[in-house]
């Protein structure tokens, strides 16, 4: 073999998408040697042992229980009513042109080929590349903790101020009875924006950013009326190292790759075939 055949050759065995075609290939055949189902002509129909335990841990799966001799009798009576319609149905050709049954047919496929794709194990290096290409997609919105105290509705600049001075002045401790009473909570943990919306009202996060922590200042405009603000606490919107989120990132890459062995696999299959496309009845075109 000639140096430049070498190379090629190569480079086709580095080839990821290579490997995801062989691995889906290689998913049809383990299926289709471990599959135990018998040979048996078209007019019989066997119910084993192995097919009333699967429809026994059913049933325990639903009802909590094991089922009765009675209700095993009605399960194995039902399963032999289906393969009955079932066979008759396919003797029919009612499978022929049924989009529900193709798309089963379909969602069966990408299955197993996403099987295969949870077996697969990032090269060195690979899913470091992959955090790197999709850091926004893990980027933490940022989170506010804070405590405020309710002025109610309209009060005047005076009431602001001396309320304001009193809870400088007494920080820790936040004199009993200030402010307007209220049922809104004095107290918020580290919040997301949506979060802190949803009780005060719409854009409140947004004032709470321009604030300076560790002090009382405001007021700030709520959907309620007037609030004093202290924040406790403001964490940035930030990316976490991929350490602290490194299975998220393995579960997103799998999914990827499952989508890649997808595809590879329908172009592949696309090609064995001759694809017509009529939009019009006096007209025809023909493709791979």
């Amino acid at each position: 073999m000639t140096g430049i055949n070498m190379a090629m050759l190569k480079r086709l065995l580095k080839e990821p998408l290579l490997h995801f075609l062989g691995l889906g290939g290689l998913i049809f055949l383990f299926y289709g040697v471990v599959d135990d189902t018998p040979a048996i002509s078209n007019d019989q129909i066997v119910i084993g042992p192995e097919r009333i335990k699967q429809m026994q841990g059913e049933f325990e799966a639903v009802w909590k229980r094991a089922p009765s001799d009675d209700e095993v009798d009605a399960l194995i009576d039902a399963d032999i009513r289906d393969a009955v319609f079932y066979r008759k149905a396919l003797a029919l050709g009612l499978d022929k042109n049924d989009v529900v049954i193709r798309r089963r047919m379909r969602q069966k496929m990408e299955f197993l080929l996403d099987n295969g794709a949870a077996l697969l194990k990032p090269a060195t290096g690979e899913l470091e590349a992959f955090f790197d290409a999709n850091k926004t997609s893990y980027q933490k919105v940022p989170r506010l903790a804070f405590k405020q105290v309710f002025l109610g509705p309209a009060p005047d600049s005076d009431t602001i101020s001396q309320i304001l001075r009193s809870l400088n002045d007494s920080y820790p401790t936040i004199p009993e009875g200030i402010g307007a009473r209220t049922f809104l909570p004095h107290h918020l943990s580290l919040s997301p924006p949506n979060a802190i919306d949803n009780v005060f009202g719409k854009g409140f996060s947004d004032a709470l950013v321009e604030l300076a922590p560790e002090t009382w200042s405001g007021p700030v405009r709520s959907a309620h009326g007037l609030h004093l603000i202290r924040i406790l606490e403001h964490q940035s919107s930030q990316v976490p190292p991929l350490a602290e989120i490194r299975n998220d990132v393995l579960r997103d890459w799998v999914a990827m790759k499952a989508l890649e062995i997808r595809e590879q696999t329908y172009q592949t299959l696309r090609e064995q075939f001759i694809i017509k496309v009529q939009r019009d009845p006096t007209q025809s075109a023909e493709r791979r």
